[in-house]
């Protein structure tokens, strides 16, 4: 995988979480508390899932040289799918994490 996409999508995740977390921690007054518990815990657990998830080859960016080189055609990624993707991560990453390790090992298993 190309290293800078790499970077730039763990700094995108990142974000998001940090997002969410300031979001969880604000008050109705617009104060914001710091709150250490456990959805401080989950965002941190789903943002190291990000990494475990980036070794799925099928997961990967393909390139437009490498997708005609396939004969095969890239499509448009809509940028709101991709922000609810990351949300999807940010949310629910270590359960998609714990189901691609199970799906790789039954493919792997075969």
């Amino acid at each position: 995988m190309n290293k800078f996409v790499y970077a730039l999508r763990i700094l995108f995740q990142a974000v998001i979480i940090a997002g969410i977390y300031f979001l969880y921690c604000s008050n109705a007054n617009g104060t914001f508390t710091l709150r250490l518990d456990f959805v401080f815990g989950w965002l941190i657990l789903s943002l190291i899932s990000q990494i475990y998830l980036m070794r799925f080859p099928g997961l990967y960016p393909v390139s437009k040289a490498v997708a005609e080189e396939k004969g095969e055609h890239i499509g448009e990624f809509n940028l709101f799918v991709a922000v609810g993707l990351f949300l999807v991560y940010a949310l629910l990453g270590p359960l998609v994490a714990v189901g691609f390790y199970f799906w790789n090992k039954r493919l792997s298993v075969n």
